[in-house]
Order: structure tokens, then C-alpha cells, then sequence
């Protein structure tokens, strides 16, 4: 059985968008120590954004649990790596965004899902 060429692109989206992320998130910034709720936002949906785009590589499409942890290892990931560079550092509210942005995402596509099952 073939793949789907959405379910390929979305693959290659997802590959770039990994490596993007992780990039931007360990490069040098100019921050401040308060808690910045833009940045939390911009974690929220940078996470919510790979959530979809892991629904979209899967096939059945779904979000699993497995896949939210998945999520979760990699931002946590980062962190630790973030907390070993001198221009960044380790922040649970940058983790603690990611997860909500992790739980964002299955709530759209649970939503999504009830929509379809309800016709």
C-alpha cells in the first residue's frame, strides 16, 4: 500500500520542522529573566503546531499518547540542553507551555474527531 503524498509531506514538514525548532532554540537571544508570556505563547504553539503535524505524518491519523510523550521528551530535551549553554537557560514554564501546547493540539483534533463521528 502506497503512502498518501499529504502523509509524505507532512513527514518531511515535520523532519524540517524538528530541526527548526531545535535550532531556534538553542541559538543565542537577548532575555530578560521575568517571565515573558509571548514566549510562552510562541512555546504553546510551536508545540501545538508539532502536535498537528504529527497527526498528519501518522497513519491511522491520530495523536496518541505515545506521540504526546514523544513531544514532551523532545522539549524537555531541549531544555537540558538549553541549561548547559551560557546564552540560555532551563525554565519549567517553557515546559509546562509546551505540554499545554501537547494538550491544545488533542483537544482540536479530539473536537475534530467528535465532528466527523457526529454525522
Amino acid at each position: 500500500m502506497r503512502t498518501p503524498s499529504f502523509t509524505l509531506t507532512t513527514r518531511v514538514l515535520l523532519v524540517f520542522s524538528f530541526c527548526g525548532i531545535t535550532i531556534l532554540s538553542l541559538i543565542p537571544i537577548q532575555e530578560s529573566f521575568a517571565v515573558n508570556i509571548w514566549d510562552k505563547a510562541q512555546h504553546a504553539g510551536a508545540y501545538l503546531y508539532l502536535s498537528l503535524l504529527v497527526w498528519g505524518a501518522s497513519l491511522p491519523r491520530r495523536l496518541t499518547g505515545r506521540h504526546a510523550l514523544l513531544l514532551m521528551v523532545y522539549g524537555i530535551g531541549i531544555e537540558v540542553l538549553q541549561a548547559g549553554l551560557p546564552w540560555r537557560s532551563f525554565s519549567l514554564l517553557d515546559m509546562v507551555a509546551n505540554a499545554s501546547g501537547i494538550a491544545m493540539g488533542g483537544a482540536i483534533l479530539q473536537g475534530m474527531a467528535s465532528l466527523k463521528n457526529r454525522k
